[in-house]
């Protein structure tokens, strides 16, 4: 990235605009939370965060010419994508704490061409299970998009066990060995987008088999 374009990026807007509905009036996040420069980082047209926006920015980035022809699963409750980029998009909500979406057990392996999700894995009993039953769905072209709660925080994983559904993840740097990257021959790029809605910045990590 242009050393100048990241220092743009890594300012806030001058008029904040949602890249997911174009919502230009924005409101305190859960608790009342702001974000960065004091700015209210809740879109209140379609209700997204700093982490969702940063999400599609990045999708945009990378694949923006590249969507058209995918088939595209969003999974949980938070979506950093417009599903009209994609030429067909699922939505998979969890129903059950702690496990993927049931719905998951109706797709072929290889037969998704872009998966994403924000802020999920951090709930699952089996994170490492479900990263590889994922990747497994995943076409050869195809990319698994993920927004975690930032793992350059802290240098190693660190897990709060507890009964099933109530498991809590904080990733570390460490990430791309805990989910035992090199043993699924799977690549792992990271990628740092400003919201354009606050101006945070924050990383975005993408799993991909090729190139």
């Amino acid at each position: 990235m242009d050393t100048q374009l990241a220092l743009e990026r890594m300012q806030a807007p001058a008029t904040p605009v949602c890249n997911l509905c174009g919502g230009k009036e924005f409101g305190p996040g859960p608790g009342g939370r702001l974000g960065k420069d004091q700015l209210g980082p809740h879109c209140l047209a379609c209700g997204s965060l700093e982490r969702q926006r940063v999400g599609a920015r990045v999708l945009q980035d990378l694949h923006g010419g590249d969507l058209e022809w995918r088939r595209a699963l969003l999974l949980g409750t938070e979506h950093g994508a417009d599903p009209r980029w994609f030429a067909h998009c699922d939505a998979a909500p969890s129903v059950r704490a702690g496990s993927l979406p049931d719905a998951l057990a109706g797709y072929g392996a290889g037969s998704i061409d872009f998966i994403g999700m924000i802020h999920m894995f951090e709930y699952l009993d089996r994170d490492r299970e479900a990263f590889a039953r994922l990747l497994r769905l995943l076409s050869p072209r195809g990319v698994l998009q993920v927004c975690f709660a930032d793992p350059r925080a802290r240098p190693w994983t660190a897990i709060q066990v507890g009964p099933p559904g109530s498991v809590r993840r904080w990733y570390g740097r460490d990430l791309a060995r805990h989910l035992r990257c090199d043993e699924l021959r799977v690549d792992l790029h990271v990628h740092e987008a400003a919201d354009p809605g606050t101006g945070v910045v924050l990383p975005v990590h993408i799993f991909h088999h090729q190139p």
